[in-house]
């Protein structure tokens, strides 16, 4: 595959080579490795923890790596932004607030389905969205390494599916706060709702909201199935995840160091989708097996693109990005 994900063999023969580099030159034992440290905020049974336990196993003698848990996104970007952190697995939203293009990856229907997302972050598009990361003038600096995720989001309600793009007219839905987003729905006939505390079953239960929008996995974490039974699967919007380090961290690497930090990066890379995209199509499951809910196709991914086109266009226009905004639609069929 091209781009970041490189086939097996290939990563691993980097990532030895740089051992054997590394031995060569008496970096053999760990107090005498460069040392990096790596933040996310998911549990340790998360594909992302896991997927960076692999990382720092794969390169055992060649960086010493210490991946932290439980910490808060804004928190990790300004501890990577001082120097308390080296790295991290960060979404676009958050990250935007230091690097304001990078909201284009959250907007509904930029991408087709999951296939167009790898494709594209694979490709061309995603190596424009590196440089643009590495051009961004954000303390130190960043370098991405790769790119993680691929879970999709979908529409929950209460008393029906909506597999057709006209009955998203008038639907009361629960939306992620953003305010390009939300400009998004009401084109698309919704009448979008903030929430307006963290539970998340709460404007559902007391009908406020009709709906509610978001992964398979987390409706099945807080139960949201218990209050809402109709699932459709319309993917809307894709979860990106940036694994990203800091500059003075990648710099202070030598060459061999930062090839195998790279190779690394890109297998886990490939572990963590796979894993994520099999958690999705677990909870999928469970939620029409285990809990019984009705799932439904949507047919209306086309409109829905075409009717928010407008809106992605117009950001790309205003953030300077019309080109990466281009690539991915070029990248939208095989």
């Amino acid at each position: 595959m091209a781009g970041f994900v490189f086939k097996s063999f290939t990563v691993r023969a980097v990532i030895v080579a740089s051992a054997l580099v590394a031995l060569l030159y008496g970096e053999a034992t760990s107090a005498e490795l460069p040392r990096l440290s790596v933040a996310h905020r998911f549990a340790q049974s998360h594909p992302v923890h896991q997927a960076l336990e692999q990382f720092r196993e794969n390169l055992a003698g060649v960086i010493s790596v210490e991946v932290n848990t439980s910490r808060n996104e804004r928190d990790t970007v300004q501890g990577m932004l001082s120097g308390s952190t080296d790295a991290t697995i960060i979404s676009p939203a958050v990250l935007q607030q230091t690097i304001s293009e990078l909201g284009m990856l959250d907007l509904i229907g930029l991408w087709r389905d999951r296939a167009h997302w790898a494709r594209a972050l694979d490709a061309e598009p995603g190596r424009e969205i590196s440089a643009l990361v590495e051009r961004a003038k954000s303390g130190a600096g960043f370098r991405l390494l790769g790119y993680w995720g691929g879970t999709q989001r979908h529409i929950l309600t209460r008393r029906d599916g909506v597999p057709k793009i006209e009955n998203l007219n008038g639907l009361r839905l629960q939306i992620l706060f953003n305010p390009v987003r939300s400009k998004m729905w009401k084109a698309l006939g919704v009448q979008p709702v903030l929430p307006t505390q963290p539970d998340l079953s709460a404007m559902l239960r007391a009908g406020t909201v009709e709906g509610i929008e978001e992964e398979a996995e987390v409706i099945v974490q807080t139960r949201l199935f218990e209050v809402a039974s109709h699932l459709t699967e319309t993917g809307h919007a894709i979860a990106t995840r940036l694994f990203i380090i800091a500059k003075p961290a990648w710099q202070r690497l030598t060459p061999p160091q930062q090839a195998a930090l790279t190779a690394a990066a890109q297998k886990a890379a490939a572990a963590a989708r796979a894993a994520e995209q099999e958690r999705e199509t677990t909870a999928l499951t469970s939620l029409k097996e285990r809990f019984g809910v009705r799932l439904h196709s949507f047919t209306g991914q086309d409109a829905l693109a075409e009717r928010t086109r407008s809106f992605r266009a117009r950001y790309a226009e205003e953030l300077s990005i019309s080109r990466l905004f281009t690539l991915i639609e070029k990248t939208a069929k095989p």
